[in-house]
């Protein structure tokens, strides 16, 4: 719920009006997975700045795979200047092995290319991508005539230089490391490190460091991706909420108040400044956010639940009372909501509020 699905199509002009009806294949099945694969991305779309007439552009990436996986398919990524791809792996001892070889690149036949043999990669592997690109007049697939110079984008006319790698990592080590994680990881930290000034870059690292503890760490990242986006709302949102879960809710308070500025009616951001609020005993602050958490979302349980906790500390019994019954009315099993029901049944004054 809530997830959009978004299908990025090239198309070429043909001259005369078409019907444009792409596909696509779900498939579901009675029994949960068993294995679940991931996908690495090399790419290097920050060094294309193809002069015209140049004939071999060189651009390149690699990536260090830190567990042990397994290699199942393989997809190159290149537009019409596109010329030699080609895709290695260097092993730790030093043997190197092709894992693809283009060297007649035609954007019309690009494809996922599957293993029949899945390829070994372990630990410490070394993935490398190594993309020529010509851009002269003797390419007869460049779209421009005469050249001009070319960059990257998401145009056909434009370049790209992607690697795409479906692996499947090992059981978790002996000493219990998820090797699904370690590889996100250092995903996160390879793109950090090739890209200092990119915004998501430093958000994905952030908000992984954050889901496993590592506030601190997350926090720098948080700080030099607002640092790049000032206004973003997202991030603005995750920053403050590491600020609450390291104690520090004062510092998050402005945080999502910025967030707020950007995004009026972010759920999020006013369930966390409600938190905020009631963390600091503002509970009339926390009540105006909360209230307006529980008008975007009504069906949130969580919310409902501290709506009528944060009423009860106002001495709001009846509203409270009726907030709360709604939160355990949409989650029956909401522990803060029977909590807080069961102290307002104790507390409240008999008489009317």
């Amino acid at each position: 719920a809530g997830t959009d699905l978004v299908l990025n199509i090239h198309l070429q002009p043909s001259g005369k009006p078409q019907w444009i009806q792409p596909s696509l294949g779900l498939y579901f099945t009675d029994h949960p997975a068993t294995l679940y694969p991931m996908l690495v991305q090399l790419e290097m779309d920050r060094k294309i700045d193809i002069p015209a007439g140049a004939k071999d552009f060189i651009v390149t990436d690699e990536f260090t795979v830190p567990a042990d996986v397994e290699l199942l398919a393989i997809y190159p990524h290149a537009h019409y200047l596109g010329r030699n791809l080609q895709a290695f792996a260097t092993y730790p001892d030093g043997t190197k092995k092709s894992l693809i070889h283009i060297p007649e690149w035609n954007l019309n036949w690009q494809a996922v290319y599957r293993y029949a043999t899945p390829v070994e990669l372990p630990a410490r592997t070394v993935v490398s991508m190594r993309y020529s690109y010509d851009n002269t007049d003797q390419n007869p697939l460049n779209p421009n005539d005469p050249p001009k110079r070319v960059t990257a984008g998401n145009s056909s006319r434009d370049e790209m230089a992607h690697l795409w790698l479906q692996v499947l990592p090992r059981a978790a080590s002996s000493e219990g490391n998820d090797p699904r994680r370690v590889l996100q990881e250092a995903l996160a930290r390879h793109n950090v490190e090739k890209n200092p000034a990119n915004f998501e870059a430093h958000y994905n690292l952030a908000a992984m460091l954050q889901a496993r503890g590592e506030l601190a760490e997350a926090m720098k990242h948080y700080g030099l991706a607002l640092r790049l986006r000032p206004e973003d709302a997202t991030a603005n949102n995750a920053f403050a909420a590491a600020n609450m879960a390291a104690g520090h809710p004062e510092a998050a308070i402005k945080y999502l108040e910025a967030a707020l500025r950007s995004r009026p009616d972010y759920f999020d951001a006013h369930y966390n400044l409600g938190t905020a609020l009631a963390m600091r005993e503002d509970f009339e602050g926390a009540v105006e956010h909360f209230r307006a958490a529980v008008r975007i979302n009504p069906e949130d349980a969580n919310a409902e639940a501290n709506l009528g906790g944060a009423l009860a500390e106002t001495g709001h019994w009846k509203e409270a009372r009726t907030h709360l019954e709604r939160a355990l009315a949409i989650d029956p099993n909401n522990t803060l909501a029977r909590e807080n029901l069961e102290q307002v049944k104790r507390e409240a004054p008999r008489e009317n509020e």
